[in-house]
């Protein structure tokens, strides 16, 4: 009876597989390449015959400049933002500075906060009717433009770099570096010939992460941009504004062209080459920590870290005091007006920011993992080609995301634009390169080791799914399903064009409330989100140790019924 029970199970296995072989080309096809494709020829279509007149209006117009105003500021941003993540790594990761952990929390706050905080505060500080240039030096100027823009993105991608190298930082062996200072090498030397190299990984995933974020921001150009504009934010304002869109699905393919040659320059610079070290580092090890770098070099980065992390938390209680002012710049008196507001007009948007996050925490880490599993056993020669599809999201700028969601999926028999799930599947879409990449290197592990010890030993497939395979890849679901809510609660490029008023998300009605000069109702609603984001996070994290803590549970009650039971 047992032994039929063993084999149920592993035709179920084998059902499970066949399943995963038909479900994911299918999704990867439908919800990936499929909406690519419809951009790449709405690009090349005036009404229902083959053109080049929105690729002439581009190239050949006064609009060219948008293509140099593109490359100009996230050329710039991309290089500030990468630098100074790399200064916050080092702090962090080789000094003894006693409030390193100080910015690690500056960090986290700018990777959870909504996209458009630091331009509400930018505006609420150095706009028009600031309270820097106007309350307080009585200026009557507007600090705006692509020196704004670059500020803004600068810092705000940061620490998406700073979160990237730090932890390949901690895992480079020490004792190389160390055995280069003993062998004379000076410090300067070493950085640049042992530990620079051995980042160069870190380094090139962090500029590559930073430089797709930079591209797919719209919000920050028409924000504080002025009239200086991007191909982003002029995608957004011909689909919004002039329901053009031909030229928008134009611009979403030039897009598409630096993202993906980024990511090919990528491999291209690393090669085949190998950046390990013998073994990890000791973290352990606190005081036998090497300075590499010098006293005034550390002494100077510690001053731009510092610098930053006083501008994060003078963000954050601008925010604050902004959310509880009457009015900003002309009233300064507490009023609960903004919350008010926001608590009445905007819970519906609350509730579908809450619901749309969970859901993509749930299902969107799911189906990564699943993808990587699939394609790790798969030995079908269109295994590289769905590898491509599945990493294709993390190339492919937000904004391009949702106009080829409003292409692909407006007519039957794929009508979801409108709808409730078309938002939850293009989140779910953007997530999955990252589920996919944790899941993929836990597969690295699994499959050359512990599955084939497993299967030595005499489990058959089920077991070895079940009890090797799924605990050991419970780690990459969560760190997919961490990543996932936050990213799905802050999100808004690719969701915008998708949105629709039932539908509406916080972050949408930031955007709308400081593009309409409401500066109060747009900081409650990214202190909402803020705080919704944080509350978020701890009930995930309590969910993650509850089989723990049910463990603990079941042992005391176990001790304390033998001792019971002894005593008796």
């Amino acid at each position: 009876m047992e032994e039929k029970l063993w084999h149920l199970k592993d035709k179920l296995t084998d059902l499970l597989f066949l399943g995963m072989a038909l479900v994911i080309p299918l999704i990867l096809l439908t919800f990936v390449l499929f909406p690519v494709f419809k951009v790449f020829l709405a690009s090349f279509m005036e009404g229902d015959q083959l053109s080049l007149v929105f690729y002439r209006e581009l190239f050949l117009t006064g609009k060219v400049k948008l293509l140099g105003n593109t490359l100009l500021v996230n050329g710039l941003s991309t290089l500030f933002a990468s630098a100074l993540g790399l200064a916050l790594a080092l702090v962090v990761a080789r000094s003894s500075w006693p409030g390193k952990n100080i910015l690690n929390f500056a960090a986290i706050l700018h990777i959870i906060s909504p996209p458009f905080v630091s331009a509400i505060v930018f505006i609420m500080l150095f706009g028009r009717r600031g309270f820097i240039t106007s309350n307080l030096l009585g200026l009557d100027v507007n600090l705006i433009g692509w020196g704004a823009i670059v500020f803004l993105q600068t810092l705000g991608n940061a620490s998406i770099a700073y979160l990237i190298m730090v932890n390949v930082l901690k895992r480079i062996d020490k004792n190389l570096e160390r055995s280069a200072l003993d062998l004379g090498a000076s410090r300067l030397r070493v950085f640049f010939t042992v530990t620079l190299p051995l980042m160069l990984p870190g380094i090139t995933a962090a500029g590559l992460l930073v430089f797709t974020n930079i591209l797919a921001d719209f919000g920050t150009p028409i924000l504080v941009g002025g009239g200086f504009r991007v191909l982003a934010s002029e995608a957004y304002i011909q689909v919004i504004a002039r329901h053009n869109m031909g030229f928008a699905a134009a611009l979403c393919m030039v897009l598409l062209v630096p993202c993906l040659s980024i990511v090919l320059l990528e491999k291209l610079a690393l090669g085949n080459r190998l950046y390990l070290s013998s073994s990890l580092s000791q973290e352990g090890r606190d005081g036998e920590k090497e300075q590499i770098l010098s006293k005034p070099v550390l002494a100077a980065l510690s001053f731009i870290c510092f610098v930053f992390a006083f501008l994060t938390f003078a963000e954050v209680a601008t925010l604050v005091i902004g959310a509880f002012t009457n009015i900003w710049g002309y009233d300064f008196t507490f009023s609960l007006r903004h919350l008010t507001s926001v608590w009445e007009q905007g819970f519906r948007s609350i509730k579908n920011s809450l619901r749309f996050a969970t859901l993509v925490a749930l299902f969107g880490p799911f189906l990564g993992i699943c993808t990587a599993y699939f394609l790790q056993k798969s030995k079908n020669f269109s295994r590289r080609f769905l590898e491509f599809l599945a990493i294709l999201p993390y190339a492919v700028p937000g904004p391009v995301m949702g106009i080829s969601y409003i292409l692909a999926f407006n007519s039957y028999p794929l009508l979801l634009t409108g709808t409730f799930f078309i938002v939850v599947f293009v989140s779910i879409i953007r997530e999955l390169p990252i589920s996919f990449n944790a899941g993929k290197a836990v597969l690295h592990q699994v499959t050359g080791s512990l599955e084939q010890a497993s299967t030595d030993l005499g489990s058959n497939r089920w077991q070895t799914l079940t009890r090797v395979v799924l605990p050991l890849m419970a780690p990459a679901y969560r760190v997919g399903m961490v990543h996932a809510f936050i990213h799905a609660m802050i999100t808004i490029g690719a969701i915008i064009f998708l949105i629709t008023p039932r539908n509406k998300v916080i972050t949408f009605e930031i955007f709308t409330a400081v593009n309409s000069g409401r500066l109060g109702e747009g900081a409650a609603f990214a202190l909402f989100l803020i705080i919704m984001t944080l509350a978020g996070l701890g009930v995930f994290h309590l969910v993650s140790k509850m089989p723990a803590i049910w463990k603990i549970i079941k042992e005391r009650f176990t001790a304390y019924g033998i001792r019971a039971k002894k005593y008796n």
